[in-house]
């Protein structure tokens, strides 16, 4: 018996004795505890250093640093200031106070772990850096079908990629037949149920382009390539691919064996979670690369191909039947492949004549020859027939000119609108009085929309668009050898070209040493591009180009030339033979003197990037026709390129980016109808016509006849350092107004006192700022207000987004009674004589509020703040008929409340008129002294799910303990409270049990009154209490 009890109770009494040991290290081990602490604390301290930095970036970009980057810095300089050095406590002066020890030392060690967490959390904070690009989840499944024919294919897809064994997986089909659409759906599914971390595509093609492949695979990864040389890029990449996590690669429109290593793609025996997917037309190539498994995807059966052309077409059961009977032969026509059903129904979709539909079924049934030697292949025939049908069908020949020019770019490539644009009107796609650049951009869209109804453009986003491979080979042949791509690696391309003269668009890969020696007479070329590539591991990186070259091509309306590697391409003085041409564009090279570019009097448009020229000559100021410049990424050596733009009268559009030399400091330049100046890239810059943004140097400053222009038109403007007391009037005219912007961003000033100044004006402004979405403010020095005087209702009715930082004299945001309505996010930092946000008048209109926070505000007292007296408001309370629930919620929308360092607040909303809170998820209140109420016992909060408090001394409950007889305090100025006074004997054994509330508010909180109560489900509550409080 006694030996049973031993053995039952040995476990016991051995956890028992390990936990005592545990616990006597916190005394014993102190001086290692200490020492461990303060090596991680130094680490924390490099870690904090380097954060500021990139936060300090941020800042004066006018970008808002996100809330957690915020709390991270913060909880990391408390970190830091913990001293392990204080004089220890002793007994009567002798040995080490016990006690004491042991509560340090644990206290210690749970925060050398808290740091270890911290420093985790900081290398997921990409604040400062570029954002990881979007992998395949940005693709749409808008136009997905699950074909009951498809259903065995996709689940075979499916496994074989949950198949850990499977390292390259093949699918195979003819093109058209939606492998790239299918890879994506599976691969999307993959991701959203979290197989993957990463599903990343990218597009092989024909001409594998190397560099391209492994920047599209690096993008998503976050890899950031920086000073990596060519040769060290494959190993870069590689030891991403195999740090473990789960990474698929889809590999589209292979078309032969492709060098992993080249890549940087790791094989099968290392590849460590890494796995590739490859879509091809030739089962051969999936046999070269060793795939695993293969999947052959075949055509469409009948009935699927049907159900597609109907879903295209806007067909239905109960549509004509016979547009029906038609639609099933055309159908048939279409051979069950899926790019042709998509492109030859939706051109027959909204036609509802007979007719039309009789002439696509005798159109398609007709024979056709094709032109480009291709003959036998009667299969391809067919499908290139049905996608002329849907070219014959566009009624705009404007459109079917940009088909055609839309074929010139290389396979599989995106398209960006803009070059598109640029190089139609050079083309002279919309004849040659094409009125504006601004007219021109409004038809080419109009005509990629057609293209884009009838599925022969593809929309990769709201700024490109690309082709499919076999629309493109289409349009190829439908242009009867006018366009050709051309590698003139290849032998037989090459004499192709110097054979053929018939050739209007060209577009050649070479190296450079190739591209300018052979000879190409082009009587009708009109476009040539060209794409260099580097020689190997030649060091001699100078373009040579004969002056005879440019003697044979006199008809060029358009040259782009472009180089992935700086080298220096000395223009001749043949290219002043070039009397029709439009447009030049250079991509990475040096072209030094650039003078002899100002005897092309036809010459509209100068596009460079990633150029480097001596200067901007003055003498293309005398070019009449000149319309559009842009300089991005450029290095311009000598003279203030401004003041040659401010001279071109002609000048449309600016695109200056990121191109400043040290000469640049007082910017001018004329009225234009597009602008974008900038000193970084920016993602706005592409959906904004007039973008204004100089943050970064002091030296750099807008002219005040510029600063006055772009204040009024600018549809973006951040700007540092204005030299002003305010925006209106004493940059802009009261009566003009800032009407078009649509984000203002203002940082580091020490005169502006407020945006706009109407005080003495006598009258109320008309509706500024009234399409002003964002407003950022930082460091003001002092801002007292935004406005000063009278506003119309109307002035900020559809800002979205405020954030004001730093601004150390800002007293209020709005005191006259304003139109919020659309207003989403407030976010204020760091403002300490702020005393209150909202008049209550105005919280009337923020039903879309999302997101409130408030961190270092430290005289902040209250959220809202009524603006009438105190008597009129009990008076109106008190009222019976006047209940303060009809007034409804204040914040219906209110998503996530934060509220850190700020020791004025008594309590946060407790405003009788805040009834419920019905959307609220998340509330996080840091580190304020005088806070004892969080609500006003009238609050439902039907959907919180987080609660996260400390630093909350004088903390008393959730809810005030009322009856339902509320008594009212008013203070100067007048403000409400809703709960009764208490005792302070009453209000100490509340805060002696925070503990015991939180556990039961797990489960059930009174949110209402007593007949109101409701279950409220939260995830998570965190409430530190220091052992002062108790």
């Amino acid at each position: 018996m006694a030996g049973f009890l031993t053995d039952l109770a040995k476990p016991y009494v051995e956890k028992l004795i390990n936990g005592a040991l545990a616990e006597s290290s916190y005394i014993c081990c102190f001086m290692c505890i200490a020492k461990d602490f303060e090596e991680e604390k130094a680490r924390l301290e490099a870690e904090r250093t380097t954060f500021k930095q990139r936060v300090d970036v941020v800042t004066r970009r006018g970008e808002e640093v996100p809330d957690n980057a915020l709390y991270w810095e913060e909880e990391a300089y408390k970190l830091i200031q913990e001293d392990t050095k204080t004089k220890q406590k002793c007994v009567f002066g002798f040995c080490p106070h016990c006690i004491w020890r042991y509560r340090r030392g644990k206290e210690l060690a749970n925060k050398k772990e808290h740091i270890k967490r911290l420093m985790e959390t900081g290398k997921e904070l990409a604040i400062g850096l570029p954002a990881r690009l979007p992998d395949v989840e940005r693709y749409s499944s808008q136009h997905y079908i699950s074909f009951k024919s498809r259903e065995s294919k996709y689940k075979e897809l499916l496994e074989a990629l949950k198949d850990d064994n499977i390292y390259i997986i093949g699918l195979q089909g003819m093109g058209g037949t939606g492998k790239t659409t299918l890879a994506k759906q599976v691969g999307k599914e993959l991701k959203q149920y979290k197989l993957f971390n990463y599903v990343i595509d990218t597009t092989v093609s024909n001409s594998p382009d190397i560099k391209k492949i492994q920047d599209d695979i690096a993008g998503p990864l976050g890899l950031k390539w920086d000073d990596c040389t060519e040769s060290d890029r494959p190993k870069k990449l590689w030891g991403r691919l195999t740090n473990g996590e789960k990474i698929l690669l889809i590999l589209d429109d292979v078309w032969g064996d492709i060098d992993f290593d080249e890549i940087g793609i790791p094989y099968s025996d290392n590849h460590k979670g890494c796995r590739v997917l490859v879509t091809t037309r030739k089962m051969l190539v999936c046999n070269k690369m060793g795939c695993s498994k293969t999947i052959q995807l075949e055509l469409l059966s009948k009935e699927d191909a049907w159900i597609m052309f109907k879903r295209y077409a806007s067909l239905s059961d109960s549509s004509p039947k016979s547009l029906l009977d038609k639609g099933c032969k055309i159908a048939n026509e279409c051979k069950k492949l899926p790019i042709a059903i998509a492109v030859i129904a939706s051109s027959l979709k909204g036609e509802q004549h007979h007719r039309e539909w009789e002439v696509a079924l005798k159109s398609l049934q007709k024979h056709m020859s094709m032109h480009s030697g291709d003959e036998d292949d009667d299969e391809l025939v067919k499908i290139y027939k049905c996608l002329k049908f849907s070219y014959d069908n566009i009624k705009d020949e404007k459109a079917k000119r940009l088909f055609l020019l839309c074929s010139v770019f290389p396979e599989d490539e995106d398209i960006p609108l803009e070059t598109l644009t640029r190089l139609g009107i050079a083309a002279g796609l919309f004849g040659e009085d094409y009125g504006s650049y601004e007219d021109a951009r409004s038809k080419v869209h109009i005509s990629k929309n057609k293209l884009l109804d009838s599925c022969l453009l593809l929309e990769v986003d709201q700024w490109s668009v690309k082709m499919h491979d076999l629309v493109r080979d289409a349009a190829q042949w439908i242009a009867n050898k006018e366009i050709q791509t051309v590698n003139l690696y290849d032998e037989n391309q090459k004499a192709m070209v110097e054979r053929e003269n018939n050739i209007k668009y060209l577009l050649c890969k070479s190296k450079q040493v190739d591209v300018f020696s052979h000879k190409l007479y082009g009587s009708k070329l009109e476009m040539l591009i060209v794409v260099l590539h580097k020689d190997g591991y030649c060091r001699d990186e100078k373009i040579e180009v004969p002056n005879s070259f440019f003697e044979n091509n006199i008809g060029l309306r358009v040259l782009l030339v472009s180089y992935p590697y700086e080298s220096t391409l000395s223009l001749p003085q043949s290219i002043q033979s070039l009397k029709n041409i439009r447009s030049l564009l250079f991509l990475g090279v040096d072209l030094g003197d650039i003078s002899i570019l100002v005897n092309l009097q036809s010459l509209e448009t100068l596009d460079f990037h990633h150029c480097k020229m001596n200067e901007l000559p003055h003498e293309i100021t005398k070019l009449k026709k000149f319309k559009l410049l842009k300089l991005k990424f450029c290095g311009i050596l000598r003279n203030n390129p401004f003041e040659v733009i401010k001279g071109c009268s002609s000048l449309e559009e600016l695109y200056f980016i990121s191109s400043f030399n040290g000469f640049c400091q007082e910017i001018t330049f004329p009225k234009l109808q597009r602008f974008v100046v900038s000193e970084y890239k920016n993602s706005k810059i592409d959906s904004s016509s007039k973008f204004m943004s100089l943050v970064e140097n002091d030296e750099i400053f807008l002219s005040e006849s510029t600063l006055k222009y772009c204040m009024q038109t600018a549809e973006v403007l951040r700007l540092r350092r204005i030299n002003k007391r305010n925006l209106i009037p004493e940059i802009v005219p009261e009566d003009q107004g800032m009407s078009d912007l649509a984000e203002l961003g203002l940082s580091c000033n020490s005169q502006i006192q407020c945006l706009i100044d109407t005080k003495h004006s006598g009258f109320e402004v008309p509706n500024v700022f009234s399409k002003l979405v964002v407003l950022v403010l930082s460091k003001l020095e002092n801002l007292e207000e935004l406005c000063n005087g009278p506003l119309s209702f109307d002035s900020f009715k559809s800002l979205e987004k405020l954030s004001i930082m730093g601004c150390e004299h800002l007293q209020s945001l709005f005191k006259c009674n304003l139109n919020l309505c659309n207003l989403k996010s407030v976010s204020l930092r760091e403002c300490p004589m702020l005393i209150s946000l909202f008049q209550l008048s105005t919280c009337h209109s923020l039903m879309l509020l999302e997101m409130l926070e408030i961190i270092h505000c430290g005289r902040l007292e209250y959220i809202i703040m009524d603006e009438r007296k105190g008597e009129e408001l009990r008076d109106e309370i008190g009222n019976d008929d006047n209940d303060s629930r009809s007034h409804g919620s204040l914040f219906p929308k209110l998503k996530d409340l934060n509220i850190q360092w700020c020791s004025g607040f008594e309590f946060l909303l407790s405003f009788p008129f805040i009834q419920d809170l019905p959307a609220l998820e998340s509330i996080t209140i840091h580190n304020c002294d005088k806070l004892q109420y969080i609500f006003g016992q009238d609050v439902k909060l039907g959907s919180l799910k987080q609660m996260k408090f400390d630093g909350l001394p004088n903390f008393i409950d959730i809810f005030p303990k009322c009856d339902h007889t509320m008594t009212f305090s008013f203070k100067e100025p007048s403000f409400i409270s809703t709960y009764a006074s208490k005792p302070q004997t009453q209000l100490v054994p509340i805060k002696c049990n925070i503990i015991s509330w939180m556990s039961t508010a797990c489960t059930k909180i009174p949110l209402a009154f007593e007949d109101e109560q409701q279950d409220c489900l939260i995830s998570s509550i965190y409430i530190y209490c220091e052992s002062g409080n108790k």
